[in-house]
């Protein structure tokens, strides 16, 4: 008898271990396959990182390039490609990802089916145990078998399902981290693929500079008495429709509620950029003397390189996007966005390479509304945010946007937000509050 009970026992275990065999051969080969592909994956995002260092190494040298025009193209070439090898970069970790997470799911899927097995063995046991727990001691003497025996029989099962016990508890642990890695992994893989959305972006306009500058190059080399020429007409067309700006905004009549707006010092907005540096002031300042006829500058201008993400300080509504490179070639705000905000106030983010919202399109605080660029009248890549009293006294119109004829760039009319003179306000009464990191020059902070 004993030694039916011993046989019974190794029958068992033979029976636990082919089931957890069976479902590791099953499943052994496709996680292998998708070990190797994440091995691929991880080689190939080497081999992206070595070309990245190549890049910068050739983004180094572009810089002592001889002549402006071809040197602009060739670092404009290279900033394409550092952002192309960037995108590539993206996507690698995101297919890598998309691999760890289909291998977590079949292994989550073998657990599963382990544990399965596990229990169904487990029940067996369970049910011949009650079965023997369930024999009276004349069942027993009747089946001339010995008390003895059935106790020994009942504790040999009762042993055997300890570990199985442990096992499939040890295998519903690791099913559940494997859920909580995938989770997390997910996650990271919805943020790479957001990241991805807005290099794509910055490669867009990157290409649209590429496009540019190559028109600009070529009529340079074909014409270039006649672009010295133009050039001269140009700055003369520019002082010709700031003086008529001006003239027009003088005129308006306005009177500031201050009730209306919020009190300086609110910090009502947020800051338009992730990285900050304030490059002019509002109001007359050196640069402003120089640039403009009316000897003040309208705004703020902040340092941000071609294709930086630019913010909606507040929740607003979008009331007007346009370019005023279209009707008089590098005169004005080049392309802008107009918002009305919700506080009772209205701001242009000017010289912007794209657009990302649209007329009538809500917008909250935060969200990206467009890129920084070097349109318009701009000597280098920079935003511009001007900000305005939205009403006046007894609802006078501040700041709206304006389609008028003009006489600097005859036959067109130029269509850009304005506003009364006294409806322009300085955007730093707003805005969070700065230290001297925030300016270019110290001076500025004063």
């Amino acid at each position: 008898m004993k030694k039916t009970v011993l046989y019974f026992l190794m029958f068992c275990l033979v029976i636990v271990t082919s089931l957890s065999l069976r479902s590791f051969v099953v499943s052994a080969q496709s996680i292998d396959e998708l070990e190797q592909q994440i091995q691929d994956k991880a080689t190939e995002r080497e081999d992206l990182e070595e070309q990245a260092q190549r890049i910068r190494i050739e983004l180094t040298q572009v810089g002592a390039e001889k002549g402006s025009l071809t040197r602009e193209l060739n670092r404009i070439n290279a900033e394409k490609k550092d952002l192309e090898n960037t995108i590539s970069k993206t996507q690698n970790e995101i297919s890598l990802l998309d691999l760890t997470i289909n291998k977590n799911s079949q292994e989550i899927t073998r657990y599963t089916s382990d544990i399965v097995s596990y229990s169904e063995t487990i029940a067996a046991l369970l049910r011949g145990i009650n079965q023997y727990n369930n024999l009276t001691v004349l069942e027993i003497i009747s089946s001339r078998g010995q008390l003895s025996d059935i106790f020994q029989l009942r504790d040999g099962y009762t042993q055997l399902q300890k570990p199985l016990i442990q096992i499939t508890n040890d295998l519903n642990k690791k099913k559940i981290s494997l859920r909580e890695t995938s989770y997390e992994l997910e996650i990271q893989q919805y943020e790479l693929s957001e990241e991805k959305e807005i290099l794509d972006d910055q490669r867009s306009i990157v290409e649209l500079q590429e496009d540019e500058k190559n028109k600009v190059l070529d009529a340079t080399e074909e014409k270039e008495s006649t672009a010295q020429r133009n050039l001269i007409s140009t700055l003369a067309t520019i002082s010709a429709l700031d003086k008529e700006i001006r003239d027009f905004e003088s005129k308006l009549e306005f009177a500031l509620n201050p009730s209306s707006i919020p009190q300086r010092g609110s910090a009502v907005f947020d800051w338009p950029l992730d990285q900050v540096l304030i490059t002019q002031r509002f109001g007359r300042t050196v640069s402003s003397e120089r640039l403009y006829v009316s000897g003040s500058h309208s705004g703020m201008d902040f340092r941000a390189a071609v294709g930086t993400p630019v913010y909606a300080v507040a929740d607003g509504i979008v009331k007007g996007v346009g370019n005023t490179d279209d009707q008089c070639f590098r005169a004005s705000f080049g392309r802008w966005i107009f918002i009305d905000h919700d506080i009772g106030l209205s701001t242009t983010s000017a010289h912007l390479s794209s657009f990302k919202v649209k007329e009538g399109q809500r917008v909250r605080k935060g969200d990206v509304i467009g890129y920084s660029g070097n349109t318009g009248r701009s000597t280098a890549p920079h935003l511009h945010l001007t900000v305005y009293a939205t009403k006046g006294v007894d609802g006078g119109q501040g700041a709206r946007i304006t389609n008028r004829p003009s006489s600097a760039c005859p036959g067109t009319d130029y269509r850009m937000p304005l506003a009364p003179t006294a409806a322009y306000l300085d955007p730093i009464d707003f805005l969070p509050p700065t230290n001297l990191s925030n300016f270019k020059h110290a001076s500025l902070a004063n």
